[in-house]
């Protein structure tokens, strides 16, 4: 998609032009995501994973790179790269895939975080370690919509791996899929993590704590 292109999306929005660094006057934050600004239907259960590059004096902590999100078909709902918001130590390209090019064109990170907050609001949410591409959109999401391939147990004992599995060798042993081979596809890996949810389904959804017994202990 051209710069373009995802400036018109993005006015749409009401968000952040790709030239504008603070919010449009009247805010953005309660408007719905308008449908020209996503690829493909946003089902109940979406799947989330983000690259990554290093900033920092050693260039060791996070800094958003990409994001993207897919739905229960593995169809993308969007993908994008974000616009460093620091200095980039370390693009990480063997592990991430990013290049400078890549991102210096990239989605002002306000704006892409609040399309990703309002795509994933309500939706069940499905990925692997979640807690580190929440963490670097700086989002939250509710405990008991969160199904994360890394902390259910039961895909890393059918997968026959101890501790905390990584996603590339649940991939192998559950679907058959040699994924990560080279640097990381966060579309890839948001297909993998959703692909072994449905596998498992039936057993977590029966499993899952309701919304209404976890407000009840508050």
């Amino acid at each position: 998609m051209s710069q373009k292109q995802e400036k018109a999306i993005l006015l749409k929005l009401g968000k952040l032009s790709l030239n504008e660094s603070k919010p449009k006057r009247n805010g953005y934050k309660n408007r719905p995501v308008s449908p020209d600004a996503v690829s493909a239907e946003v089902t109940d259960r979406i799947a989330l994973d983000c690259e990554m590059v290093g900033i920092g004096t050693e260039g060791k902590e996070h800094m958003l790179a990409r994001v993207s999100i897919v739905n229960e078909q593995g169809a993308v709902i969007i993908d994008r790269y974000v616009k460093p918001q620091e200095t980039v130590i370390d693009y990480r390209t063997d592990i991430s895939g990013i290049r400078r090019e890549d991102i210096e064109d990239g989605v002002d990170f306000k704006a892409v975080r609040e399309l990703v907050r309002q795509i994933i609001h309500g939706k069940i949410l499905v990925g692997h370690a979640l807690k580190n591409d929440l963490l670097v959109l700086n989002l939250r999401h509710p405990k008991y919509n969160i199904r994360d391939t890394s902390r259910f147990r039961p895909i890393a004992k059918k997968a026959g791996s101890f501790g905390t599995p990584s996603l590339k060798s649940i991939a192998y042993a559950l679907l058959g899929e040699d994924i990560q081979d080279g640097s990381h596809d966060s579309v890839e890996d948001a297909r993998a993590a959703m692909k072994i949810y449905l596998l498992f389904q039936k057993e977590w959804e029966k499993n899952a704590i309701p919304a209404w017994a976890l407000e009840a202990h508050l």
